[in-house]
């Protein structure tokens, strides 16, 4: 198991999931990035995983989650979810992570 940074960009629509996930997933350390002038909300957070494409997964679960707890807007599914990336903790992060 290694220690993985996701970052995962979301319309704006869905922002309320991201404030859900920093509300009540602080173990997963999410923070808020701004990206390449886009109006796109970015969260990354860390998960412990075999490999990157099992912490994007765990972050897609985080966000279906959130889906569910904010079901008010849009709908409960990873509808808004615009992309994930997954780099090694330590890594220098992907452009729009950085």
């Amino acid at each position: 198991m290694a220690e993985y940074r996701v970052g995962v960009a979301v319309s704006p629509k869905v922002e309320r999931r991201a404030v859900w996930i920093e509300a009540n997933r602080a173990d997963l350390q999410p923070i808020r990035v701004n990206g390449a002038g886009d109006d796109l909300v970015r969260l990354v957070m860390s998960f412990e995983a075999p490999t990157e494409a099992d912490a994007v997964e765990q972050a897609m679960a985080v966000f279906d989650r959130a889906a569910r707890m904010t079901a008010h807007d849009i709908s409960a599914s990873n509808l808004g979810v615009i992309g994930a990336e997954a780099w090694k903790a330590g890594d220098r992060p992907p452009a729009d992570y950085g």
